[in-house]
Formats: C-alpha cells, structure tokens, sequence
C-alpha cells in the first residue's frame, strides 16, 4: 500500500526511531532495581567476557534475582535468551563509551551489580528497542492505509502515552517483545500486499522477516508461543489464497524457517543448561496457573492498581475505534483479537498475573502496538467536530500524565502501600486510595518542579556515590548517579528527540497528499459513506 510513497514513508519512520531512541535513552534510570534485569544482564556479561551463560548471582531464594542451578551444580537465569543476546552490542561498547564518565559502581548484599557504566550502558539496548517499536508501529498504521499524519500520531501515542515510556527506560524484556510482535505483522501485512508475480520474492522476504521476529519473541520470553500462533495460522491462511495447497506449503515454509532456527537455539540453550530441552529454569513455576480467571482478566484490564485502563488511558480510543478497523483489515483484526485474547487468558490465570513489584500490567506491554492501531480510526476523524476533538484531546493528555508519573516519580516509592501477597492483592488491587497510580499521581506536580530546575541548571543533582538512596526526582540516571556528565547526556538526548520529531513530523505533512485524510475517513475501501454511517459502524 505504500509503495507510491515509500521513500518519506521509510525516512519518517526512521526519524520516528531516532527521536524516541534518543528520549527512552535521555529518561533511562541507568540502575538495576527488579532482579529479572540482574540476571538478564549478567547472562550478556557471561556471554561478552567468558563465552558461556552461567551467571555469579548469589542471592537467596526469596530474592528475584535468585539463579537456578544447573548442571555441574553451574547457577543460571531462567529468563529467556532474547533480550541478552540483543543487548550484546551495547554490552560491547558501554565501557569505550562510559568509562570515562567515571560513574560510581554499587552492589546489593551478594556483589550483584546495581549501577555502574556497564550497567547504564547495556540498559541503552531497551532505549532503542524502544525507539524501533515506535517506528516500527507507525509502518503498520501506513501498510494499513492510514494517512502519514495520522500513522505519525498513533506512534505517538504508543512512544508517549503508553507504558512503553516507562519500560524503555528499564532493563526488562517487555519492550524487545512488543518490538517483535509488531514486526512479525508488519511482514505479514507486507507478505499480503505483495499480490504480484514480481512481488513475490519480496512476499518471501517479508514472511521471513516475520517468522524471524517471531521466534526472537519466544525466544523472549517462551510463553509468546501463544501470541505466535494465530500469526502462523496467518501465513498458511495468505498462501493458501495465493496458490492453494503450494502457496500453503511455501508460504508457511519461509515463515517457519527462521521460527524453527530460534526454537533450535531456545532447545540447545536449555540443554545446556539443565540436561531437557523442555526445561526453561522456572520449574514448578511454569505451571502455577492457579489464580482464578476473574481475578486476573478483571485485574488486568481494570483494577485501580494494575488495569490497563488505567495505566493507558488513550485505549479507550481504540475501543472506539475497533468496529472500523475491523471492516478495515478483517485479517488483521481478527489476528489481533485472537492473540491477545490467548494472551490474557494465559497471564490471568497465572499466579503472579500482576508482574510483580513493577509500574502498571508489565506482562500487557508487548500487545500496545497492536492494541494502539485501532486508534488510528478515531484520530483519522478529528474534524467531525468540537466534542469529538475534545474527547480526543482528554484521552490523550490523561495517558500522557500517566506516562509521565513513573518517568519522573521512582515508582519503588509508590508501590509500598499496596499489599502484594496473592491472598491479598484480589481485595487491595481494587482499593483506589492503594493504587501506586494515584500515589505517583499526586507526586507528580512537585516531580515536574524538581526535574525542570535540574534540568535548568538551578538545583543540585543527588548525592554521587549514592545512586540507589533516598526519594529522588527526577527517575533520571543523572540524579540517581548525582552526574554532570549524565545531565549533558539527557539534555543531549532530549534536543535530539526535538529536531528528529520536528523533521519527521514537517515531512509527513509534505509527503501527505490532499484529500489523504479525507479518504480514511471514508474507509479502506474507498467508498464515499457519511459520518453518520461511520458512527453506526463505530457502535
């Protein structure tokens, strides 16, 4: 769909990446504060120094950065392998780059490193993860047949108004999986509009492409299996239109190429490590889907404490656009329903459906690029008048505050209220004065204070030396490592961000021909139906 205007398209997106690559690394918190990042990291560390994946943690059970020991009594992560092999590069380059910046390292009870410059280097990878999933969504919304502008405004949204802004400045999985997803359908769409004889190597590409991203995905994290599938069935449904039974078999051969290699990968590193190809580290664990299913869906999707809602308030704009974008792209949205409903199935029954001790539903994060795409229906209608612009307008400044509270307010300080015990959590996750959320919320204006006159110059950052003590604002690593060095960094960055999101946004208008907007308005299919029509469909 996009092949008239693939060159700006293609120079947007990038520019698209650039600048949210270059906020996500001026916001990043340069420390290790969960434990799942711990041992991702020294899995990276293991595999750049030593050539193996054995990590050194010594931290007890009741720690999350407890190892799992293997075999010759060797300690490992029972993470995936995904993001430490992304991270490999920024590992790489993180002391020729930071060394110099003479960070202060610091360590938990058991020598677990917690700061440092490898630590704030390696965590960069998830800067720019970030950063491409942003780019990578605003690709869909086009191969989807929104206008640039309005393509340009749902990545916005997703990079500022969602919970990726706060995962992008961590050092856990859920931006590279939310990465991979949105490039395994972008193949996809791409695989389908390749309808030509001459387009067909290109449909090949494309399908390889999106197996590969698939596989890094469960390779991720391996419980993504159940979000692959329906994109598998995907790929046989686009052959078998194409060529019948050969179209089936080739179509889902180049798809299943790459998936299979990353399954042989997951398989030997399991292997290695524990003598199964079945066993991923987490044991018992992996099989602790005991919460009931109301408490987990219901929690997931609304709870003060953990609601998706809540925490992402500009998808209710997807909600109101979900009837059109079905009548958009059935495929699609179809593909789209069926995996995010295997998804929350499997997470609300699992017994810590709630993430843990972290900002919001982490474990949702990789569904907001396809869950932000129905948006795009209702910013494609901006013009219908005063109410319909107000509304829009709310949605939107309310998920920007929202995103901005964990950014600037350390959300360890705000997480303490809530009780977090399974026996408890089904009654305190509903309580709203208990809700981490309101917590950050009513932080937030002193937050913006602070960080604006460091920012400025006006104010003294923490104390260097002490990274990880005491209540801070800004969640910057600048103040956490009390750096001038870093305070440059991020006032770099965020100039970056500026003059790539200006560009790319002065080029979407350009490349945009007259009357773009006007055609989505009256749907994908080019036909000319009224407002009211549209409305009904809405419904």
């Amino acid at each position: 769909m996009i092949s008239p205007r693939s060159g700006p398209v293609a120079l947007v997106g990038l520019l698209l990446g650039l600048a949210f690559a270059a906020f996500y690394g001026g916001t990043s918190r340069g420390v290790f504060a969960f434990g799942d990042d711990i041992l991702i990291y020294q899995v990276t560390e293991a595999i750049w120094e030593r050539g193996e994946v054995a990590v050194h943690s010594l931290a007890p059970p009741s720690d999350v950065a407890h190892p799992v020991l293997g075999l010759d009594g060797k300690r490992f992560a029972k993470y995936g392998l995904g993001p430490s092999l992304v991270a490999l590069p920024f590992y790489g380059a993180s002391h020729r780059l930071f060394d110099r910046l003479e960070l202060p390292e610091t360590a938990d009870s058991v020598g677990n490193l917690r700061t440092g410059p490898a630590i704030f280097g390696t965590g960069l990878a998830n800067a720019v993860v970030g950063g491409a999933t942003v780019a990578v969504t605003f690709l869909l919304a086009v191969e989807l047949g929104f206008p640039l502008l309005v393509a340009l405004m749902t990545a916005l949204c997703l990079g500022s108004a969602t919970l990726l802004a706060h995962y992008a400045g961590t050092f856990l999985s859920e931006p590279l999986s939310a990465l991979c997803l949105a490039v395994a359908v972008l193949g996809l769409l791409k695989a389908k509009s390749k309808g030509s004889v001459k387009g067909l190597v290109a449909s090949r590409w494309w399908l390889t492409i999106s197996g590969f991203a698939a596989g890094l995905a469960v390779a991720t994290k391996v419980a993504h299996v159940v979000i692959v599938l329906p994109l598998f069935l995907w790929a046989g449904v686009l052959g078998w239109r194409r060529a019948r039974q050969r179209g089936l078999v080739l179509h889902t051969l180049y798809w299943s190429s790459c998936f299979l290699v990353w399954l042989g990968v997951i398989a030997a590193y399991n292997w290695s490590r524990f003598g199964s190809v079945f066993e991923t580290g987490y044991g018992r664990e992996a099989g602790e889907f005991t919460t009931e299913l109301g408490i987990g869906l219901g929690g997931l999707l609304a709870s003060p404490a953990k609601g998706i809602l809540w925490y992402c308030p500009v998808l209710l704009l997807a909600l109101l656009g979900a009837r059109a974008f079905w009548r958009r792209d059935r495929a699609c949205a179809l593909v789209v329903l069926a995996a995010s409903a295997a998804w929350l199935l499997l997470i609300s029954r699992y017994y810590q459906w709630y993430g843990g001790g972290c900002w919001g539903p982490r474990f949702l994060v990789p569904l907001l690029p396809l869950w932000i795409l129905p948006a795009a229906e209702i910013f494609s209608r901006w013009r219908w008048g005063p109410g319909w612009r107000t509304g829009i307008v709310f949605a939107v400044a309310a998920s920007l505050a929202v995103s901005v509270a964990p950014i600037l307010v350390p959300f360890s300080q705000v997480d303490a209220p809530l009780a977090w015990s399974r026996t408890d959590f089904a009654e305190a996750g509903w309580r709203l004065q208990e809700s981490p959320l309101l917590h950050s919320l009513a932080a937030l204006p002193q937050a913006v204070a602070t960080t604006t006159s460091k920012l400025l110059g006006q104010s003294a950052l923490g104390e260097a030396g002490r990274p990880l003590a005491g209540p801070r604002f800004p969640d910057f690593a600048f103040e956490h490592y009390g750096s001038h060095a870093l305070l440059e960094w991020t006032r770099g960055c965020f100039l970056v961000a500026a003059l790539a999101l200006a560009v790319a946004v002065r080029l979407a208008k350009r490349a945009a021909p007259p009357g773009d907007a006007e055609r989505s308005r009256s749907g994908s299919d080019g036909s000319n139906r009224t407002k009211s029509q549209l409305r009904v469909e809405m419904r």
